[in-house]
């Protein structure tokens, strides 16, 4: 077995070391020695890893991400500001995946018109990771993982089905003006769309699909290639075996092994 050499080098986001092995065989080319591969590995955090302590340090946005978190989490306890729509700018906009930009307004009655509160009396949004973008200062990110089931009646219409819905993870973003208000909500950015039940989709589309309420256009239904894109794929496939078929016959294997 190959042996490890061990080395704590700086790990490129300025919380710490971070211990890297570098296996000699296996991860060296022939000339490199373990010197110069944490030397290669500390390259790649600096050009491609940013400093995210020091970027924000650097931001003129006047409110610390600290109150940024605290003014993301007091909208969504307050139901996306539903409840207290002063936390909401008079420009602000709501961004889905597929739906909106929508102005305040018509956000607020949108949102209070699907009644999610009523159809999962056990809902948890299980809402996480919550960070200030370095490139964005204003912008707050953070994680959710919708789980309910549905006992209530959803949208004033959607009898109850007693299904528990599984979202997928989606990623949330909240950005913020000078005054501390919301400009934009972002919600449904599903991060992978193979888990849960919700046919890959994140907001309430997901929801909708998962109790068997959705609607029959492409914005709510699972993803699925074109025809277009199965033809591309067949014919990428296709050609990429014709040309290992031919470099085959013009490049044949040596049948005789060579001598020891």
């Amino acid at each position: 077995m190959t042996a490890e050499t061990s080395r704590a080098v700086p790990n490129g986001n300025g919380d710490g070391p971070e211990l890297i092995r570098v296996v000699p065989r296996a991860v060296l080319s022939a000339e490199e020695t373990v010197e110069e591969a944490v030397a290669r590995r500390l390259a790649f955090f600096a050009d491609q890893m940013v400093d995210e302590a020091a970027m924000l340090a650097a931001s003129t946005f006047p409110i610390s991400p600290e109150a940024l978190i605290a003014k993301t989490k007091g909208i969504l306890a307050t139901n996306n500001a539903a409840n207290d729509p002063s936390r909401l700018a008079a420009d602000f906009h709501f961004v889905a995946p597929v739906v909106g930009p929508l102005p305040k307004e018509k956000f607020l009655e949108a949102f209070a018109s699907f009644k999610l509160e009523d159809a999962f009396p056990d809902a948890k949004f299980n809402y996480h990771s919550f960070r200030v973008d370095p490139f964005e200062p204003n912008r707050v990110w953070y994680d959710s993982r919708f789980v309910g089931t549905h006992t209530g009646l959803l949208a004033g219409r959607i009898k109850a089905t007693n299904i528990l819905v599984k979202s997928p993870p989606q990623a949330c973003s909240m950005l913020f003006n000078e005054a501390g208000e919301c400009t934009q909500l972002t919600v449904g950015y599903v991060m992978d769309r193979q888990i849960g039940n919700t046919g890959g989709m994140g907001a309430v589309f997901g929801i909708l699909y998962a109790i068997g309420a959705g609607a029959p256009f492409p914005e709510m239904q699972p993803y699925s290639k074109s025809l277009r894109y199965r033809f591309f794929t067949f014919l990428s496939e296709t050609i990429a075996k014709l040309q290992k078929f031919f470099k085959r016959k013009q490049f044949p294997a040596d049948p005789t092994p060579s001598a020891a």
